[in-house]
């Protein structure tokens, strides 16, 4: 039988991310799997370190056990894999390295830092400004419209509260190498749920939008059938089998549409009254916003990378919802015991809201599953533990379906042998760029992803 080339197959197919199954006829050696759904990365902060003391309360690979803060996170350790102990390794920079806040919070890119940006941190006499290099979220993102230029959004930033920029509170960066860069975050949910779906300001108009885009997917709906049907002449009956699985998968998305539901996910939503998103007790409600917000802008498949922060380093909200009347970078510099008990509080609150975006994603259909099961969150924090600014001891929390890709329901320490930079080198295996061997200045990483994290 005469080899079909895959390419030619799906000139309708590729605009909405539908493929023909792998056919005996594309790779006559290769078994039929299933089409690949896009995958996604979502980076999301807390600040101002924890108490590594009460992370766990038992550390065996898959019999850890989550302490006090870390808690809510318990109904999903199946689907997570936690990294402890990963090292900075900052102190390598020497004067090119500032505060420990400043250059943990632009630990997405482990740069060294240049100068003149912003007059603190450093040695005595000495400018520390952003870092000299891009970030993951934002090489991701640009690997990501490369290969899929219909991706509208090289990557999406959102931060909670704290309307202010500065290298206090920068978490993502551009570059190129060598160049300063910070990229400003939205902080705004209604400004910026405006700019991506309303396309004029008004819920109108953003049906209006949607439906396009709805009448553009079942056009390539409609050519991925037909030719699709064009093949079953052509094929042997193991192929005519998986042509016509496929076909009645790609009816079964015809039908979502033709129901209202918006391609799988992809619908407006309504924000609520409007509320100041920069008041701390407004905080809860902007996270949640952001998240939906996240969810949607994945759905639609206007991008698939995201950093979203619950605030800026050295944030001093203020959670008054937990009956606390201090800020919390005053309350993380403290080493006393009713400190920590108060730390502790703030993480579960924040790891609550976490599970929030969690229950978003599996709430949305996609293909057999959800945009959970294609999805990876990357939790982080700018420190180790608060009160010590330690740089080292980072903890990474890997969440989400990935797609499989990771060996989940797991702890794995690394003893502060192994970097954060190593880590985010594994994320960019995991979104499937492979030649990535080494992410950041040289000093801060080892030229290879974490070992034992994949299947």
């Amino acid at each position: 039988m005469k080899r079909l080339s895959r390419r030619t197959l799906l000139r309708g197919g590729a605009s909405i991310g539908l493929s023909l199954p792998l056919l005996e006829a594309m790779m006559p050696h290769a078994s039929a799997q299933a089409a690949d759904m896009p995958r996604r990365i979502l980076f999301e902060f807390k600040a101002n370190g924890d108490q590594t003391a009460r992370r766990f309360t038992a550390t065996g690979e898959t019999t850890f056990a989550f302490d006090e803060f870390l808690s809510p996170l318990e109904p999903y350790r199946s689907e997570l894999v936690v990294l402890n102990k990963l090292n900075r390794r900052y102190g390598l920079l020497g004067d090119k390295r500032s505060d420990g806040h400043q250059q943990g919070g632009a630990s997405l890119a482990p740069w060294e830092s240049g100068s003149g940006s912003y007059p603190i941190g450093g040695k005595e006499g000495v400018t520390i400004g952003y870092v000299m290099g891009p970030s993951a979220d934002y090489v991701i993102g640009d690997r990501v419209i490369q290969a899929v230029p219909t991706v509208k959004y090289r990557h999406l930033v959102y931060r909670v509260g704290q309307k202010n920029n500065d290298i206090w509170n920068m978490h993502s960066h551009a570059g190129p190498v060598g160049t300063q860069n910070p990229v400003q975050p939205e902080t705004d949910p209604y400004a910026a749920y405006a700019r991506i779906f309303t396309f004029g300001g008004n819920d109108d108009a953003a049906k209006a939008e949607l439906e396009k885009r709805l009448l553009k997917k079942q056009s390539a709906l409609d050519l991925v059938l037909e030719e699709a049907g064009s093949l079953q002449s052509k094929l042997g009956s193991a192929d005519k089998a998986r042509i016509q699985k496929h076909m009645d998968a790609i009816r079964d998305i015809e039908r979502t549409l033709s129901s209202g539901s918006a391609g799988i996910g992809c619908q407006p939503f309504e924000l609520g009254e409007k509320l100041d998103p920069y008041k701390d007790d407004n905080h809860e409600a902007v996270g949640k916003l952001f998240q939906k917000i996240s969810t949607l802008a994945f759905a639609c498949d206007l991008t698939r990378s995201i950093n979203f922060n619950w605030s800026g380093n050295t944030s001093n909200r203020v959670y008054r919802n937990l009956g606390l009347e201090e800020g919390h970078h005053d309350i993380s510099h403290n080493s006393d015991e009713e400190a920590f008990t108060k730390i502790r509080s703030i993480h579960k609150h924040l790891w609550t809201m976490s599970t929030s975006l969690y229950e978003d994603l599996k709430s949305v259909p996609e293909g057999d599953g959800t945009l959970w099961d294609n999805t990876l969150i990357v939790h982080w924090n700018e420190l180790g533990q608060g009160d010590a600014h330690s740089e080292n001891d980072a903890m990474v929390i890997l969440a989400g379906g990935a797609a499989n890709h990771f060996k989940r329901g797991r702890y794995l320490d690394f003893q502060n042998k192994l970097t954060f930079a190593d880590m985010l080198v594994s994320c960019f295996h995991y979104m499937g760029y492979t030649d990535i061997l080494k992410f950041g200045d040289d000093r801060l990483n080892d030229g290879a992803p974490l070992p034992g994290l994949t299947a």
